[in-house]
């Protein structure tokens, strides 16, 4: 039979409900807005406009940042850089510098489209390796005024009729879609010969122009069988010419082009976008333009430039160092890899 103990059981006290909601509680994240930069403007160590300038961050460029304090956005910077650009190093907190003197670009993507320019000097975390390039962030601090909450900007109606009084338009030609008055001839440069031509109405896209000429891109199909991937990150197809027009485009990415070697050079006074006494090839191209490309080499690739031929046509993956020299405007490359062309 069941007895009854005599000792009374105790209850655990209530805890008070603010208690138990204190040990449930959790701070939020900061708030985090993305914000588009409305114009050029400085990236600098801390708030302030006496504060160290880091960077010039590209008008358009989108950055993630807190809210504004005193006028200045706390933000983070993140991109890509050329590998050959950085070092490595351990300095207050950050594990990468920018060891090239002139500075570097930080672009959207390998090769992709500027969106600062680094000061030497800049350090950096890096995120992630591909290839020749570093993905890589770094946080800073921006003006207000030079940043629009991405989230807050107002969409422009299109007005239905356009009226006499509305904005004129600008005049200067844009770069844009259009399509041919006529069947025209297509060629890879504008000296060269055509290797093709375009039907009438045939729809393209206007990329660039150089005198009389505009630099077309063309949408359709071909057989897989017919074509030849490139390789992740090389551009193909980039003329000089196009570097004349757009230089600030093209600094700093990686292409692939056809050359003929004409000799083995060492840099002077009168070359000084290439360091003094550096070996470089002296080259025509990319062919079939005429044009003379100066092609920067490092020891190990001065032994085998030596066994060039004169006139023999070489196939280069190469980094642009500047794309238009101050005295002759011909583009100075860094050589990546090389491979003779065989006839």
């Amino acid at each position: 039979m069941m007895t009854q103990s005599s000792r009374t059981r105790r209850s655990l006290p209530a805890l008070p409900f603010v208690l138990l909601s204190v040990a449930l509680w959790t701070p939020p994240a900061a708030a985090q807005t993305r914000y588009r930069v409305s114009q050029a403007s400085a990236f600098r160590q801390e708030s302030g406009s006496q504060s160290k300038a880091l960077a010039t961050v590209s008008e358009g460029v989108e950055v993630t940042g807190g809210s504004p304090r005193d006028g200045w956005v706390e933000v983070v910077l993140d991109g890509w850089v050329w590998a050959s650009s950085v070092g490595r190093v351990a300095r207050d907190g950050h594990n990468l510098v920018i060891s090239s003197s002139r500075g570097e670009n930080l672009r959207a993507g390998p090769n992709g489209d500027v969106i600062a320019r680094l000061l030497g000097g800049f350090l950096l975390d890096e995120v992630s390796r591909e290839g020749a390039w570093v993905r890589a962030k770094r946080t800073g601090w921006m003006s207000a005024d030079a940043l629009a909450d991405v989230n807050d900007q107002p969409v422009a109606a299109v007005p239905d009729v356009v009226s006499d009084s509305a904005p004129a338009v600008s005049s200067r030609p844009s770069l844009d879609r259009a399509v041919t008055t006529r069947g025209t001839p297509f060629a890879r440069t504008p000296e060269s010969e055509p290797s093709g031509s375009l039907g009438p109405d045939t729809p393209v896209r206007l990329l660039a122009r150089n005198g009389e000429w505009v630099r077309v891109q063309v949408e359709g199909w071909v057989r897989e069988s017919d074509v030849r991937s490139g390789s992740s990150g090389v551009l193909v197809g980039v003329t000089a010419a196009e570097l004349r027009t757009r230089p600030q485009d093209f600094e700093s990415k990686v292409v692939q082009w056809t050359l003929q070697y004409l000799s083995l050079m060492t840099a002077d006074e009168l070359r000084p976008e290439i360091p003094l006494g550096r070996r470089y090839l002296l080259t025509r191209g990319p062919l079939p333009e005429a044009s003379f490309v100066y092609v920067s080499l490092d020891a190990v690739q001065v032994k085998e430039a030596e066994r060039l031929s004169p006139l023999a046509q070489i196939v280069v993956v190469a980094r642009i160092k500047v794309a238009k020299t101050k005295h002759l405007g011909n583009p100075v490359v860094e050589l990546v890899e090389m491979q003779v062309k065989t006839p």
